[in-house]
């Protein structure tokens, strides 16, 4: 059993630090393996039915498939084309090349496929912003940065097009790609880069170090730091949680969404903030725990670290374990999953979830609100300040008695001493009491190798003797890779922090300071389920 879950948190976090690129008709879409799913499939156009047989129509032309294998117009046959998995549709990446006729280029072990190369229309260089405007969305694999003392390189590729160029800006067109130069520069540049679908923007700091002091208690800092002979940009967000208040946000269109990290905490009137839990990426459902204002959100996911802030503001980061439980009337039922498309015996939505509830004829569904039953019907949708609570019908002899008006009872019962108003769970937990974990070989196998191992961008947070907070994002600097676990460890004590945690990475890792993304690397344009906001 043990090595069954390993296998599987492998699996599911496989795509959440390396993504491969689709670029089809003016849009971008990425997928973690060779596998494009049913909501990349229907943006691009496609339709079809799933029956014992697929039946599939994209423009002019129909497919029938069984057993992987497509007949397109009823003439050839594609093998391994497709796979069903969970009642859902998958196209093999390579299938579609073949189809859609794409090209491919290959970047570290990454892959962008497109339909025809993006155009670079025009550029623009003004008071140290430098900004591409693009025919199409591309992504960060497109661009390549090198900063050699005084100078930058900007590489785009692979790209076309006759840009008009606006600003004082040296550049060079080769086939298919472009350099740009921002050179002789009084001080070494420090390039900050964000994506926002066909625009690309690159802002020039020439220095390294700023600090900016947000409000009482909220301190920015952000410097280029040398560890074990390896340059990195960090960003910090110093916080006092006694001054400020700490809490998550997740995307206004609800639990099963994305959003730009800028747009959510604007939504929640913060003024900084961070990414924040992993999530499964074809649902965009969080992955672990999320309380906000003491209501469950989405619920624990093994004995992983939980960042915790109390009613008093006192903030933790810990291993718990924590149980939902739920009474209608007298009876106690254990609740199995909360706001995720998982199977389970007792299982919850709040009206955060913005997908389709589950519809299954072996369930039970009771509508709650005011803590009573106020419906027994199946719904797509949780009501307004209502839960939704399936039963499955094996409980039946237990449920005659319940009906609508029954009372509810919702209980979060954990062994954390203390009342929790907010909290997020992600890891693997790094710093425990100010020393190395000593089980640390087994917290990093609870993530996967890809995880802990890769050198990628971090998003941490560190917890000082004193009770203050740290948000941290370390990425690496002049084109060498972020930190992986151990280095990260390291590092963090050698700061002398009491606990620290590991937040989603990779390509999520996103700091934003009053509206700006002030990471070298924030390609929040992604968008995440679950952030962590200050205000």
């Amino acid at each position: 059993m043990k090595k069954l879950i390993l296998i599987l948190q492998i699996f599911i976090f496989s795509g959440l630090f390396f993504a491969n690129s689709l670029l089809f008709q003016n849009k971008a879409y990425f997928f973690p393996d060779k596998w494009i799913d049913e909501k990349i499939l229907k943006d691009i156009g496609f339709k079809y039915v799933k029956n014992e047989k697929i039946f599939m129509v994209f423009n002019d032309d129909l497919f029938i498939g069984k057993d992987g294998t497509f007949t397109i117009n009823f003439d050839g046959e594609y093998k391994n084309a497709f796979k069903i998995e969970n009642n859902e549709l998958y196209l093999n990446i390579d299938f579609l090349k073949e189809y859609l006729n794409l090209s491919v280029i290959k970047k570290d072990n990454l892959f962008i496929y497109y339909d025809t190369l993006p155009l670079l229309k025009s550029v623009e260089f003004k008071d140290n912003n430098l900004t591409f405007f693009f025919s199409k969305e591309i992504t960060k694999e497109f661009i390549n940065l090198l900063v050699d003392n005084r100078d930058m390189t900007i590489e785009l590729k692979p790209i076309n097009g006759n840009p008009v160029i606006i600003g004082n800006v040296s550049f060079q067109k080769n086939e298919n790609s472009f350099l740009f130069f921002i050179l002789n520069n009084r001080l070494k540049p420090v390039p900050i880069i964000s994506f926002q679908k066909n625009i690309v923007k690159i802002v020039l700091n020439f220095t390294e170090e700023d600090r900016k002091t947000l409000k009482d208690g909220l301190e920015w800092e952000r410097k280029i730091e040398v560890f074990n002979e390896k340059k990195y940009l960090i960003n910090y967000l110093h916080i006092d949680p006694k001054k400020v208040e700490i809490l998550p946000i997740i995307s206004s269109n609800g639990i099963g969404t994305r959003q730009d990290l800028r747009e959510m905490l604007k939504n929640n009137n913060c003024i900084a903030g961070i990414n924040a839990n992993y999530f499964d990426p074809s649902t965009n459902i969080p992955i672990d725990l999320v309380i906000k204002d003491g209501k469950l959100l989405s619920d624990k996911y093994g004995l992983r670290p939980v960042f915790i802030v109390t009613y008093s503001n006192e903030v933790f980061i810990k291993r718990i374990n924590l149980e939902v439980n739920i009474y209608l009337d007298d009876l106690l039922f254990l609740v199995k999953g909360v706001n995720t498309n998982a199977k389970g015996e007792v299982l919850l939505y709040t009206d955060e979830y913005a997908l389709k509830i589950p519809k299954d004829d072996d369930k039970n569904y009771f509508v709650i609100s005011n803590n009573q039953i106020i419906s027994k019907e199946y719904v797509e949708k949780v009501p307004k300040d209502s839960m939704v609570l399936l039963i499955t019908k094996k409980y039946d002899k237990y449920l005659k008695n319940i009906e609508v008006g029954s009372k509810v009872n919702l209980t979060i019962n954990s062994d954390f001493p203390f009342p929790i108003k907010h909290a997020i769970g992600a890891g693997p937990l790094l710093i425990e009491n100010g020393k190395k974990l000593i089980d640390s070989d087994e917290e990093k196998l609870r993530y996967g190798n890809g995880l802990a191992l890769s050198k990628t961008s971090r998003t941490i947070i560190a917890i000082t003797k004193e009770g203050k907070v740290d948000f941290i994002v370390i990425e690496g600097y002049n084109d060498s890779p972020g930190m992986n676990y151990d280095i990260a460890t390291e590092f963090l004590l050698e700061k002398g922090y009491f606990y620290a945690m590991m937040l989603d990475g990779g390509g999520s890792s996103a700091m934003v300071i009053q509206d700006e993304v002030v990471n070298q690397d924030g390609t929040i344009q992604r968008g995440i389920p679950v952030g962590l906001g200050v205000k």
